[in-house]
């Protein structure tokens, strides 16, 4: 969610259906000593809802520090960054690529629990190359001091292609004592509340799907409580379009990429939803305009749009979910 979790953005999701926690995009910690000042900046809030905070790096000391001033300062959770997949977090042997090396997750987290007074977590992949030994490192994190660990099961050569396994995260929750938090292909509320059930878990993470349904957070609340889930229709996608619009507009005007860029980001994400033959036109003129004005009215088409894929339990299926863990 790196580029596409901004506080604007948060907020307005937030709006749409209250998550139980919001995650921060993570911020980098080198090996020169980061700035006080600067971790605090970082610190945005959404009203009152609880907020993790993640660090991406290697260096256990710089690593303690910003954990320990974010939660002086209030984070409710400091993530540790064990799942980001680049070139680039490989190349400097962070995010994933530090699960080859258990002993230096565990040098870091011992160093950022011990000064850490607030919920500190770890998310992780399936391992570097290989699922083997997932369980492993999950122990291993456990033992350093861990509150709750999240686990994406993919592993890092896989990036984001095929399907998540979630046989991964049950096979990870039956062996932890700490709670566990699956993540991984949520396309669907439905698909949320499919794998608490087959796994255990203690919760579940959204992350890329709630850009292609802003409304799922309020669907799954729903579907929890017994409730009929709200399925939003082509008019709702407009508006939140609109007022995604209205923020960039605000927000980005003077920055060097502009709004537009931002925004198409976020149709790109959106238009998944919609079945050929309506999504390629919307997104061949969406790509085309230029300027705010432009782009909202090249996606004011999508209104007459009848049969969306927004639905709890995804009849249309235009992604595809993990099958149910053996």
């Amino acid at each position: 969610m790196q580029g596409v979790g901004a506080v604007s953005i948060r907020d307005r999701l937030a709006h749409l259906g209250r998550p139980g926690m919001i995650c921060a995009p993570f911020l980098r910690i080198t090996a020169q000593r980061p700035s006080i000042p600067w971790i605090l900046e970082q610190l945005h809030r959404t009203t009152n809802i609880p907020l993790s905070v993640q660090l991406l790096g290697s260096h256990p000391q710089h690593l303690a520090l910003a954990a320990r001033v974010l939660a002086e300062a209030g984070a409710d959770v400091v993530d540790l960054n064990l799942g980001c997949p680049t070139r680039q977090a490989a190349k400097k042997g962070v995010g994933a690529a530090l699960l080859s090396n258990v002993d230096s997750i565990s040098r870091i987290l011992a160093e950022m629990r011990a000064v850490c007074n607030c919920q500190l977590s770890v998310k992780i992949r399936a391992g570097d190359s290989a699922p083997d030994e997932v369980v492993y490192i999950a122990k291993a994190i456990e033992a350093a001091g861990a509150d709750f660990l999240v686990v994406h099961p993919r592993t890092r050569i896989q990036g984001y292609r095929g399907v998540a396994d979630w046989n991964v995260v049950k096979k990870v929750k039956s062996q932890l004592s700490i709670p566990v938090v699956g993540n991984g292909d949520l396309w669907y509320a439905s698909d949320a509340l499919r794998l608490m059930r087959l796994s255990g878990v203690d919760a579940v993470m959204i992350g890329r799907p709630i850009l292609r349904n802003p409304f799922l957070f309020r669907q799954v609340e729903e579907l929890r409580a017994g409730q009929t889930p709200f399925t939003p229709i082509a008019s709702h996608i407009v508006e939140h379009v609109e007022r995604l619009a209205e923020i960039f507009e605000a927000e980005l005007r003077q920055t060097r990429h502009g709004p537009d860029g931002a925004l198409k980001e976020q149709i790109q994400f959106l238009l998944r939803a919609v079945p050929e033959p309506s999504r390629s036109p919307l997104w061949q003129s969406t790509m085309r305009a230029v300027g705010i004005r432009e782009i909202v009215e090249a996606i004011q088409p999508l209104r007459d749009c009848l049969l969306l894929d927004l639905a709890a339990d995804g009849p249309l299926r235009l992604e595809t979910s993990p099958p149910d863990p053996y």
